[in-house]
């Protein structure tokens, strides 16, 4: 039986704990409430006990994204400090738990994962025995879905794998990356070409493929719509650009052992209970431990 690696989407869950949780402060009175939110999901994620685990950010620095697009994300409002503090909290409590994660400079966590799911000469043999869990809500990333990669939406508690997809949209996976050129992504300020909605979108990728079918073939497309992809072209191929994954050259490492996830509950306990107060996290800690204990009632610190 395969094994699971689970590589999780660490930015878009910061993100959702951060404005999923209703305002929460500690003893001190600083913010809290993202890295609760956090770390509770987490546990929930770590329930299922994937074999290899690991946890990709986005750089802290301008990525290389954003020096090439000065638009990309422009329409996104300041990061709140409250916010900037809490994310490099989790950083640190990551870390401080022993909990894998990667993280490149001018790279996106999207980048990281779609590094980490492609095969690499430098890995062990035991690669060929993996089945990878994106765990994210990030529609980008579907376009990795193969034979051995999986999307989980832990907000819709939705997985789809390559089959699912395809039965879906009609169009293989990675054709969806030629599809939000088309349509663009408000969400990151990527533009699209305009007049050419979803519906028709669709349409044409069905019909001829990705933006290099259907520019071979634009003559054959008539009114509004040969119009449209005619004027903005350089739109759609930029917008294909930044919605493309790159690979993280830096991202080196030789085996699994940097994915394997063994956690010190009692020190995570001292961590995230005694220390940050997070008393509602204990049941959690418990819950996990008798869960990957294989249901033996251990207790929490035996």
């Amino acid at each position: 039986m395969k094994k699971t690696f689970t590589i999780l989407d660490g930015s878009g869950f910061v993100f959702r704990a951060y404005y999923g949780m209703p305002p929460l402060e500690d003893e001190q009175g600083r913010p809290v409430q993202a890295i609760y939110g956090f770390f509770r999901m987490l546990f929930t994620l770590l329930k299922q006990n994937p074999e290899y685990f690991a946890i990709a950010r986005d750089s802290p620095k301008q990525t290389i994204r954003k020096e090439q697009f000065a638009e990309y994300k422009a329409n996104r409002t300041k990061m709140p400090d409250e916010f900037g503090y809490q994310m490099w909290s989790i950083k640190q409590l990551v870390k401080e738990c022993a909990i894998p994660y990667f993280e490149a400079p001018g790279y996106e966590a999207d980048d990281i994962i779609g590094t980490l799911v492609q095969p690499n000469p430098l890995i062990s043999g035991a690669q060929w025995d993996l089945v990878y869990k994106i765990v994210s809500s990030d529609k980008d990333l579907k376009q990795l879905l193969s034979d051995t990669v999986v999307v989980y939406d832990g907000m819709k508690d939705e997985e789809t794998n390559v089959e699912r997809f395809i039965l879906e949209h009609d169009y293989e996976p990675l054709l969806i990356v030629d599809f939000l050129a088309l349509v663009g992504d408000a969400a990151d300020n990527i533009k699209w070409v305009p007049w050419i909605g979803a519906k028709w979108a669709a349409k044409l990728i069905k019909e001829y493929g990705g933006l290099d079918e259907i520019y071979a073939h634009l003559d054959e497309i008539t009114g509004a719509t040969y119009k449209k992809l005619k004027e903005w072209k350089k739109n759609a191929y930029d917008s294909k650009q930044l919605i493309q994954l790159m690979e993280v050259p830096d991202l080196v490492w030789y085996d699994l052992e940097h994915a394997n996830i063994s956690l010190d509950f009692t020190h995570v306990h001292k961590v995230l209970v005694n220390e940050w107060k997070f008393s509602r996290l204990e049941k959690s800690i418990k819950e996990l431990k008798n869960e990957i204990s294989g249901g033996k009632q251990l207790g929490l610190f035996g």
